[in-house]
C-alpha cells in the first residue's frame, strides 16, 4: 500500500457532488433552525422581559423678562435632573405624592432640554402603570407651582403628555431566525464535511491509484451497456493485462461474486457492435465470443460451445488455501471493490495483504456497481 489516505488531498469535484446531493438537507435544517430561533426568542422575550411602563410629558417654560440673559444661561447650563432633585422643586412635587419616597421619585424621573431651552421633556419610568401616572401628573403640577413662585420664571405649562405605555424590547425575531438558520445550517455543513473527510469510499480510478500500487483497470457500472465507454475501457485493460490468458479469476470484496461474474460475462463474452438487451434492428444482435472456427456458423452459434473467456468468481470471505492455489495456477487475479461504500477499503486492504503474503499476482483492481449518473457528472 502507498503512503495512505492522508496525503490524498481534497477532491473538489467530488466534494461538490457530495454536497449537491445533500444541499436540500442543509436548506431544510436551515429553515428548521430559523423557526427554532424565532420560537426561542419569543419564549425568552415573554418570560424574561421585565415589565416597564413609560410616560412622556412636554412642558413649555415661559421666562421672566431679563435684559442681561443670565436667566437663560442659568437654565441652559443647568441640568434639569439636578433641578428636579433640588428642595424647592421636589417639595412642590411631593405635595401631590403623599407617602412616596423622594428618592424613588428622583430615580423614576428624567428631565432634559432636547433642543429649545423653552421646551422641557420629562420622562417617567416604572414597573407599575399607576405609579408612573401619579408621578407624571405630580411632576407636571409641581413644576407649574414652582414657576409661580420663582421670580425668573413666568410659568411652566404642560403642552402635551402621553399616557403610560408598556415598553417592549426591540423586535429581533428576524435576527433570531437568521441566527438560528445560520447556526443549524453551518452545523449541518460541518457534520457533512467531517463525514466526507472520514469517508474512505472509492469512486473513481484515481482513488485506487493514490492508495494502492496496483493498476486501476476500470469501472463496471450498475447497468452494463455494450457501447458504454467505461466498459470499453475496462475490457481493453483486462485484455491487455491478461494478454493471451483467457481465464479470469476475480475476488469480490463485496461478496456478491456470482452477480459480478454475470457482469463480466456480458463484458467479455459478448461481441462488439450492439447494446445488451437492445432492439436487434436498431443496435444489432449480440453474440457470444466463442472458441472454435469462426467460419463454422453452426459451431459459432451452438449454445453448448465453450465461451472464449472462463470467469471464475471468488468471494473474499471464502478465500482459503485451495482458492489461493487456484489463483496461482491461473497466473493471478483481479480484485473488485464496490463503488461508494464507506469502509470498503478495509476489506480491500485485507484481501491485498493476503494475496501479497501468498506471493500471488494481482492484475489490478476494478470498481463495481458504479453509478453511471455520478460518473457522467464527475467526468463531465
Amino acid at each position: 500500500m502507498k503512503e495512505g489516505y492522508r496525503g490524498e488531498g481534497v477532491d473538489l469535484k467530488r466534494l461538490t457532488l457530495y454536497f449537491q446531493k445533500r444541499i436540500w438537507i442543509v436548506i431544510l435544517l436551515a429553515v428548521i433552525g430559523a423557526g427554532l430561533g424565532a420560537l426561542i426568542y419569543q419564549m425568552v422575550k415573554s418570560v424574561s422581559m421585565p415589565v416597564e411602563y413609560q410616560a412622556v410629558s412636554k412642558l413649555y417654560i415661559s421666562f421672566a423678562y431679563d435684559e442681561t440673559g443670565e436667566i437663560y444661561q442659568y437654565y441652559n447650563g443647568y441640568t434639569w435632573n439636578e433641578l428636579l432633585d433640588s428642595d424647592p422643586i421636589m417639595e412642590c412635587i411631593m405635595l401631590y405624592l403623599p407617602g412616596y419616597d423622594p428618592n424613588v421619585v428622583t430615580e423614576a424621573t428624567k428631565a432634559e432640554i432636547l433642543s429649545d431651552i423653552r421646551l422641557l421633556t420629562v420622562t417617567v419610568n416604572g414597573d407599575n402603570e399607576k405609579f408612573v401616572r401619579e408621578i407624571q401628573f405630580a411632576v407636571q403640577n409641581g413644576l407649574r407651582d414652582y414657576a409661580l413662585k420663582a421670580e425668573e420664571l413666568r410659568s411652566i405649562t404642560t403642552i402635551r403628555f402621553l399616557a403610560p405605555k408598556r415598553i417592549y424590547w426591540n423586535d429581533r425575531t428576524l435576527v433570531s431566525a437568521l441566527t438560528g438558520a445560520i447556526i443549524l445550517g453551518v452545523l449541518c455543513v460541518l457534520i457533512y464535511a467531517f463525514r466526507f473527510i472520514l469517508n474512505d469510499a472509492i469512486y473513481v480510478q484515481t482513488d485506487l491509484e493514490k492508495r494502492y500500487p496496483y493498476k486501476a483497470l476500470g469501472i463496471m457500472t450498475r447497468n452494463q451497456k455494450g457501447l458504454q465507454p467505461y466498459n470499453q475501457e475496462l475490457k481493453a485493460n483486462i485484455l491487455h493485462v491478461l494478454d493471451r490468458n483467457r481465464t479470469l479469476v476475480f475476488i469480490d470484496t463485496d461478496d456478491h461474486a456470482p452477480l459480478r461474474a454475470q457482469d463480466l460475462e456480458k463484458l467479455l463474452n459478448w461481441q462488439e457492435g450492439g447494446m445488451l438487451g437492445a432492439d436487434d434492428e436498431e443496435f444489432g444482435k449480440m453474440t457470444w465470443h466463442v472458441r472454435g472456427n469462426p467460419g463454422d456458423e453452426e459451431e459459432l452459434f451452438a449454445e453448448e460451445t465453450e465461451k472464449e473467456w472462463t470467469i471464475i468468481p471468488l468471494n473474499e470471505v471464502a478465500l482459503t488455501d485451495k482458492e489461493c492455489d487456484l489463483i496461482r495456477q491461473s497466473g493471478g487475479a483481479v480484485v473488485t471493490v464496490p463503488f461508494g461504500v464507506n469502509n470498503a477499503s478495509k476489506k480491500l486492504d485485507r484481501v491485498l495483504s493476503l494475496l501479497k503474503n501468498q506471493d500471488l499476482n494481482v492484475y489490478g483492481i476494478v470498481i463495481e456497481e458504479a453509478d453511471e449518473e455520478y460518473l457522467n457528472r464527475y467526468f463531465g
